[in-house]
């Protein structure tokens, strides 16, 4: 009986590490690469400006890519009298939609700001927590700055799944290639 326990434990690990390991690298375009868990799928109706968008409803866990020129930044910056709140760098965008995002959220809780550099390219990392429409989320952002284009990755889940997605989601923000 021992036996037979010990072999279903070591089947049910060997299972969940399989399912934890398997990735999809996801294209968009000729512009940039993103590797995702298998398991998500792609979606069309989680961000209308979002390039990219996978999700899986059943494990709540969500990856969405806004890609947005620098000219396009530069003219809105102008455009609504920013200049001299919002620099026109990968600073200035990450501050303009951290404050955007933080005014959306009931209770929002930031961590610090990650100034990194992901495959070559410099970026802008950071979570939240808060509520959203009754529903406690956490959220993984990375803000990236390409050769003409920035970026802004956005991966989120339940708040108490984030031990569970955390590093996955970290992992997800670093295997971002622009192409």
């Amino acid at each position: 009986m021992k036996k037979i326990i010990i072999l279903l434990l070591i089947l049910v690990s060997l299972n969940s590490c399989e399912s934890f390991d398997k990735e999809q690298v996801v294209r968009y375009q000729n512009k940039y690469t993103l590797s995702i868990p298998d398991y998500l799928t792609k979606a069309t109706n989680l961000n209308d400006e979002a390039s990219l968008q996978y999700m899986n409803g059943s494990k709540e866990f969500y990856v969405i890519v806004i890609d947005e020129s620098k000219s396009e930044l530069n003219k809105a910056l102008v455009d609504n009298n920013l200049t001299e709140q919002y620099e026109d760098n990968i600073q200035g965008y990450a501050n303009l939609l951290i404050d955007g995002f933080e005014a959306t959220l009931k209770s929002p809780k930031k961590s610090k700001i990650i100034d990194t550099v992901i495959n070559k390219l410099p970026a802008r990392l950071l979570t939240f927590t808060g509520t959203v429409e009754g529903i406690d989320a956490f959220y993984t952002i990375a803000f990236i700055e390409g050769k003409e284009t920035y970026y802004q990755i956005m991966s989120w889940t339940l708040m108490s799944k984030q031990d569970e997605y955390k590093e996955k989601m970290s992992k997800i923000m670093y295997s971002f290639k622009e192409l």
